[in-house]
């Protein structure tokens, strides 16, 4: 199951075939004719400011509606946030008048977190919690929450480990138990009724009540200078050669996760140096996830897949995982000129703008949710099911990646059209998400409204795409809205006393974050000139280069390959502030 839960294995394995879709056109870099421009950057931090991939234009003029219509399947339904009023289990939304009733009546508290789109959270609703045992023992002895995972980013942040998500409070708030997995009925309960008792009895098995984590940075910051910079970059070219899984792909020894922002960091590092041991990693690594977690049918990409050998996919589609991985093909084929490279971006591009994008309001939807027995079927059995619903929620940090990625592709190809997608999800984002109070997390559909402010991710993911729409369109709202969502991250989000961008005060300091965010003053000092966002990003990097140091160079063994992911953008920063000193 999701995360660090185990879950029941099949043999099940997806063609290693990738279809060739005549969408867009063989790409050959130095062809006479062709529209040259540059690629965004912000996957693949290493690469040559200007990008070079070449198109036949000629070929191009057909491959939208071929990738429109290559299949044509029912529509998919819609499904909204979890359904969770619906459940045999009396759920209430997360406040403090909830955790006020658990004190009054004495009652400990259950809360689980789920997403729309995760199998094993469908899993547990459907046999464990509506299990007459069990949810006739949480309405009696319980107070139970239930919070989506995709809408509370904040809740993800301190609690979540893997999907479903189940933490057991006392009515204190004192954390008594938290797992990540879809207990059996009988287990689930076993572990309920132990809490409750402890609850009733007083027993003191938690933890006693401590201030939240605040912040990990360090006591001084590290200057920034060409010489931290080449150690950091070493450590990170260290820790990928370590972590690099040579036999089957991918990075680390357990599941696997496509990782797109490390393989873009690979071609960047290919671009620079032209060592070819960089590129070697790109082709086992994307080897695997096309064997592992691409659909050939209907083209696009599942989460991750369990085990070493990309055994078991988790059918889940996400928008940011696809976006990010079509930058990356793309990439990839630009500079090994493989064809699988090429036809499964084509292919991805064809599945966000069937299935993710609202052709209507602008803007991409967040999920296709799983379906095993769905993605198991060949094309024409298919075409007469029901087909895995999509959730409608708007994201906004993904839907800046979408917009990154189209505009990047779009200029590269010399297509207007994906360029206007790009650009009309920025509009969508414009119009909806920005606020007085920086960006709202996401938007929801069903309500019209955004919700959720105060995020750093999405207030810098925003910021960037912004600045690059206004750098592609030269149309001045892009940038004013830009300044608008980086003002806001400096007066609010920006804690003085460390020199580093925090979500809030209980949460640990996000590298991955503090870079996206020092990333994007970087581009605003570039396009405005403005001197005082070059100052607060050389802070950023300041600030947590020990940080950064501590991940990549002095205890690189013992770190997650998601955290060296995230220091890809720290990374990406770093650099282009030292090619300034």
């Amino acid at each position: 199951m999701d995360g660090a839960a185990t879950s029941p294995k099949t043999s099940m394995r997806i063609n290693n075939a990738v279809p060739r879709l005549t969408l867009l056109s063989d790409l050959r870099a130095g062809e006479n004719g062709c529209r040259r421009a540059r690629l965004c950057s912000i996957f693949s931090p290493e690469s040559p400011g200007v990008k070079r991939l070449c198109v036949d234009l000629g070929r191009l003029s057909r491959w939208l509606l071929a990738a429109i219509w290559v299949i044509v399947l029912v529509p998919a339904p819609t499904v909204w946030a979890y359904a969770h009023h619906n459940s045999s289990v009396r759920f209430l939304d997360l406040s403090p008048a909830t955790f006020e009733i658990a004190r009054r009546e004495g009652k400990p508290v259950f809360l689980l977190i789920s997403a729309v789109w995760c199998y094993w959270c469908k899993y547990f609703d459907q046999n464990t919690l509506k299990n007459d045992e069990v949810s006739k023992y949480l309405n009696r002895h319980y107070v139970s929450i239930f919070v989506d995972h995709d809408r509370r980013v904040d809740l993800v942040r301190k609690y979540v480990r893997g999907l479903p998500m189940i933490v057991l409070f006392d009515p204190d708030g004192r954390v008594r138990q938290s797992f990540a997995g879809a207990l059996k009925s009988e287990d689930f309960l076993g572990v309920l009724k132990h809490v409750a008792s402890d609850v009733r009895t007083s027993v003191a098995t938690a933890q006693p009540r401590t201030p939240p984590a605040g912040p990990v940075i360090p006591s001084s910051p590290v200057p920034v200078t060409p010489e931290t910079y080449r150690r950091l970059r070493e450590g990170m070219l260290n820790f990928v050669n370590d972590h690099l899984d040579t036999t089957y792909g991918g990075f680390g020894s357990g599941d696997k996760y496509p990782h797109a922002r490390l393989l873009g960091y690979l071609v960047g590092q290919y671009d620079a140096s032209r060592d070819h041991r960089y590129l070697v990693a790109v082709d086992k690594s994307l080897d695997g996830i096309l064997s592992g977690i691409y659909d050939p049918v209907e083209g696009g990409f599942f989460r991750y897949a369990e085990g070493r050998e990309w055994r078991q996919p988790h059918y889940e589609k996400l928008l940011d995982v696809n976006a990010s991985l079509v930058l990356v093909l793309v990439e990839a084929y630009r500079v090994t000129r493989t064809p699988r490279y090429q036809q499964a971006a084509e292919a991805t591009i064809a599945y966000l703008l069937r299935t993710l994008h609202d052709a209507r309001a602008g803007g991409f939807y967040g999920s296709q949710t799983a379906d095993p027995a769905y993605y198991r079927l060949a094309l024409e059995e298919r075409r007469a099911a029901r087909r895995p619903p999509v959730n409608r929620d708007k994201v906004a940090e993904w839907n800046a990646q979408a917009a990154l990625v189209f505009l990047a592709v779009g200029q590269s190809s010399g297509r207007k059209d994906l360029v206007d997608i790009g650009l009309s999800t920025l509009e969508f984002m414009r119009r909806n998400l920005v606020s007085d109070k920086g960006m709202f997390h996401f938007f929801d559909v069903k309500t019209g409204r955004g919700q959720l402010r105060g995020q750093l991710t999405a207030n810098g993911w925003a910021a960037l795409a912004f600045l690059e729409g206004y750098r592609v369109s030269r149309l001045d709202i892009y940038r004013r809205a830009a300044e608008r969502v980086l003002g806001y991250a400096r007066d609010e989000l920006f804690d003085t006393a460390h020199g580093a961008f925090v979500d809030d005060k209980t949460t640990p300091l996000s590298l991955g974050a503090n870079g996206i965010m020092a990333e994007a003053l970087i581009q605003a000092h570039r396009l405005t000139g403005r001197t005082d966002d070059l100052a607060v990003a050389t802070r950023v990097l300041a600030a947590l280069g020990g940080v950064a140091r501590s991940l990549l160079v002095e205890d690189a063994d013992a770190t997650a390959v998601t955290r060296a992911a995230e220091a890809v953008f720290f990374l990406n920063a770093y650099r282009q502030v030292v090619e300034k000193l």
